[in-house]
């Protein structure tokens, strides 16, 4: 035999071996992906053991003299893996994009070899059908991709990804169309980039419509994303926007579980007053069910649409905007915005002059510290004005907050102006108030904090210079509570001083778990 004809013969034994290995390894995929996903045998059964037995036999018998049996046993074999590829392809048709990227979610590991047999299983075959790409987009993203400790990813560099595609790719013809525009479509996938990573929530990245336009643009492509000069640039951009929206839906689904949380406290409130409903609460308490189903639902079938999260945060903020107490807020208006006889109640306490024209408590305290207030004062309305402050420490809804029973009295008295503007019972009233905000706000920095630098979120350095702040006012807060604490001794004031120790060794205690974890995740000290 000529040693041209042998090296061809050899040529096309390697070509099948290829296609049988990249055929058994998608038929492998298909028996995972039914019993996983959907608890189910593969429907079908074929038998590459025997084929591989026949390659085995046929890589015999290349060289030998009967160059015709050969050439026979290579085109049996071409027709039996033309066969298995079209039942194969039969199947996956019935397989949606969706399911095989659910599948390769749940996968702990992601292996380059099988990743890149399961593409040339697809190259080899028709590649103009949409979910045939949109199979191959989330392969060759798989393939582009290095997976974090966190569950998030980073793209590979530009020369890794095309020593991995290139040679899938040799051979295929490209369409002249997106030859002539890859430089303008580089451009456009730089933007896009530069865009979806400068989103700083999941709302305006979502909401954005530049995850929309990216999709567009693929689907624009068509098979042009195959093109060599195109791809690997298409690769490390998906893997990119893939990893700033893991990054921006983990910091969402904590806040959205934590609103929920509280609009759920809400409606068990609510439950007790049925007068504070109206029809527009009403509604907007109807639209959140609906929103909170639909996105348990995707959160149990594992694919949660942006769609489904985005309107249950329209529905949250709905609620929440309109029971949030804003900063600087007058007094009476929370009354009556849940009591219909708030004015008649304001209006039987004695009169300013006789105490001194004390000012709302929302608008002489520290601004650091007035949305943390807010929540306090919110929380207490929701409990109610007639339970002693023991009681009320233990109550559900201020619980996550951990006050002291002298904080919620000290609460209480500012907002019924017990207290005379001014006096020493004023003053020390004010500086519990201020001590539990503070408090309230260093715990919540203290685990934002961790949960960033788990993340490695770009958001920590804004946090840890606004964390900054809260241990400077620490400080001066405890000087404060020195001098009641020395002046309640000398007036013998027992009861005071107890409570004032309390207090401040609780503020003592937040803030030095606030400057510990703030100074090892590499905040400046701000003494």
């Amino acid at each position: 035999m000529a040693s041209t004809d042998l090296h061809a013969l050899n040529q096309r034994y390697v070509r099948l071996t290829d296609r049988c290995r990249s055929q058994w390894t998608f038929y492998q995929l298909l028996q995972g992906l039914f019993k996983h996903l959907r608890n189910q045998p593969c429907p079908l059964d074929l038998d590459f053991p025997a084929l591989f037995n026949e390659l085995r036999e046929l890589a015999a018998s290349i060289g030998l003299p009967e160059a015709a049996r050969t050439e026979k046993a290579i085109g049996q074999l071409t027709g039996k893996l033309d066969s298995f590829g079209k039942r194969l392809r039969e199947l996956d048709d019935t397989v949606p994009p969706s399911s095989l990227r659910r599948f390769f979610d749940r996968l702990q590991t992601q292996d380059e070899k099988v990743l890149l047999a399961l593409a040339k299983f697809y190259l080899d075959g028709e590649t103009t059908q949409p979910d045939t790409l949109d199979k191959l987009d989330i392969l060759f993203t798989r393939l582009a991709e290095i997976p974090k400790g966190d569950g998030g990813v980073l793209p590979r560099e530009k020369h890794e990804i095309e020593r991995l595609v290139q040679p899938l790719l040799v051979g295929r013809p490209t369409a002249a169309s997106v030859d002539a525009e890859v430089a303008i479509l580089l451009s456009a996938l730089s933007d896009l980039r530069a865009e979806v990573q400068g989103c700083r929530t999941f709302t305006e990245l979502a909401a954005g419509g530049a995850l929309d336009r990216f999709r567009t643009l693929k689907r624009r492509l068509g098979e042009g994303l195959l093109n060599p000069r195109l791809l690997p640039t298409l690769m490390q951009t998906t893997v990119a926007i893939k990893s700033r929206f893991h990054e921006l839906w983990e910091e969402e689904r904590t806040r959205l579980q934590d609103d929920s949380n509280r609009v759920k406290d809400l409606e068990r409130q609510l439950q007790v007053h049925p007068e504070m409903v109206d029809e527009q609460l009403r509604q907007a308490l109807a639209l959140y069910a609906s929103a909170q189903e639909r996105f348990d639902r995707g959160l149990q079938e594992e694919s949660v649409r942006r769609e489904d999260a985005l309107e249950l945060r329209q529905s949250l903020n709905r609620i929440l905007d309109r029971f949030e107490a804003p900063a600087g807020y007058n007094v009476n208006d929370i009354y009556a915005s849940s009591h219909p006889d708030a004015v008649a109640v304001v209006a039987e306490e004695p009169p300013p002059e006789e105490l001194g024209e004390p000012e709302p408590v929302g608008l002489s305290v520290d601004p650091l510290v007035q949305e943390y207030l807010s929540k306090i004062i919110f929380a207490l309305e929701l409990v109610g004005r007639d339970r002693p402050a023991s009681e009320v420490v233990r109550a559900k809804e201020l619980a996550t907050l951990r006050l002291e029973p002298a904080e919620v009295d000290a609460c209480q008295a500012l907002l019924r102006r017990r207290t005379a503007a001014g006096t020493l019972a004023d003053e020390r009233a004010r500086l519990l108030v201020q001590a539990a905000a503070l408090r309230v706000r260093m715990d919540e920095e203290a685990g934002e904090i961790d949960r960033l630098h788990r993340q490695s979120s770009e958001h920590l350095a804004d946090l840890l210079e606004r964390a900054s702040q809260s241990l400077q006012r620490a400080v001066e807060l405890e000087r404060r509570f020195d001098w009641f604490i020395d002046d309640a001794l000398y007036r013998g004031e027992m009861e005071h001083m107890e409570q004032l120790h309390r207090c401040r060794f609780r503020i003592l205690h937040a803030h030095s778990g606030l400057w510990l974890i703030h100074n090892e995740r590499g905040g400046v000290s701000p003494f």
